[in-house]
């Protein structure tokens, strides 16, 4: 299951949008480092201070040789760290300890959910896991009760789960069993304004959920979308039209056009807009004002078995989004991450490869880094 479960169709579509007055223009917002970064299969990216120096370092969940750090030499140029964490196919950091330095989790289809903490100086060691949880789809990290601690909510192939931080590096189960059907795109925000974080959670074989949160982590279905026709792979939640609430966007695979961008509707339910992403398969998203115009940009990881694509990037302007022209590398682009890397002020992209071939034979893939012009 999970991104086992994907058949290969032809790559087709860009960034195909409706009634779209601005023209698409990448020009040289965005350019290769020319970095290199490993040799393995990539499937996910965070970026985090993880070494305390004040800039975004990357933590890299690989499928084969485990999960690299690498750290950020303040210009943007990665260096690796010599460590190596759990092998992973998800990764998620946050200071789940509130001791001032970045931990992180690593989950996978067919391995328990591993929790790495930050020795604080950038050192990660294994204590522990996610309790009774074996294999995940997807990974969301924020306080769901309120009581200051990253809590986690993990996306698996049948029934979701909680986690409450309890402090004391423990996590606890909080008994709920959330859905039916597999999740491959968690995102937590306050969806309905009412101060606490909700979560939006979809994947395959069943709608989507907008589980709403009480406050005290307890989530109940505030509503669904019919996401069934979908495979969706990653989510964000962002205000993308300017109307005060947040907005969901999502990754989709398996070939099938439209409906990657839902709209509140300000109550917290969610229904499609009327433009889409193009049916190109999507394996990761990620959202910034690139170009530093008030409008939130799309990032979209592409990857198709036995395809040369490259990924791409879609400009935001007024409701819709244009294609940029920007193609970043021509592998199996398994995630993608955006954060100011060079410390000039504008968003940057750390981006992780793979070769995908046919079924499950894959061949590793240098990731790679591309910086933002915009402040130049």
């Amino acid at each position: 299951m999970g991104r086992r479960g994907f058949a290969w169709p032809p790559v087709v579509g860009l960034c195909l949008l409706a009634s779209l007055s601005v023209a698409a223009s990448g020009g040289d917002l965005l350019v290769d480092s020319g970095q290199r970064l490993g040799n393995e299969a990539t499937w996910a990216v965070a970026l985090g201070d993880i070494d305390g120096d004040g800039d975004l370092d990357a933590v890299a969940a690989n499928f084969d040789v485990g999960a690299i750090v690498w750290l950020n030499d303040g210009a943007g140029w990665f260096a690796d760290s010599g460590q190596r964490l759990a092998a992973g196919v998800y990764v998620a950091l946050a200071d789940f300890d509130l001791d001032g330095t970045i931990d992180a989790l690593l989950g996978s289809w067919d391995a328990p959910v591993s929790v790495w903490w930050n020795d604080g100086t950038g050192t990660f060691f294994q204590d522990g896991r996610l309790p009774g949880v074996y294999g995940c789809l997807s990974l969301g990290v924020g306080d769901l009760n309120g009581d200051g601690l990253p809590d986690v909510y993990v996306g698996t192939e049948t029934s979701d789960r909680v986690f409450l931080n309890v402090s004391d590096r423990a996590f606890a189960d909080s008994g709920q069993r959330l859905g039916r059907a597999p999740t491959g795109g968690v995102a937590l925000g306050d969806m309905d304004g009412d101060g606490d974080l909700d979560v939006v959670a979809a994947g395959w074989d069943e709608p989507g959920h907008v589980w709403a949160n009480d406050g005290t982590g307890r989530l109940t279905e505030f509503c669904s979308f019919d996401a069934v026709p979908l495979h969706i792979h990653g989510a964000v939640l962002a205000d993308g039209d300017g109307d005060g609430d947040l907005d969901a966007f999502f990754a989709i695979a398996g070939g099938v056009g439209g409906r990657n961008v839902w709209r509140n509707d300000g109550a917290g339910c969610l229904t499609p807009a009327a433009f889409d992403l193009g049916s190109m398969l999507q394996q990761a998203i990620a959202m910034a004002d690139l170009d530093l115009d008030g409008h939130l940009d799309i990032v979209l990881a592409i990857g198709s078995g036995g395809n040369s694509s490259a990924s791409r990037v879609c400009l935001g302007a007024d409701d819709a989004f244009a294609d940029s022209g920007i193609r970043i590398g021509e592998g199996f682009a398994g995630g993608v991450a955006v954060g100011d890397l060079d410390s000039d002020g504008d968003d940057d992209l750390f981006v992780g490869f793979l070769t995908l071939l046919t079924g499950w034979n894959y061949l590793p893939l240098p990731n790679q880094v591309w910086i933002n012009r915009t402040k130049e």
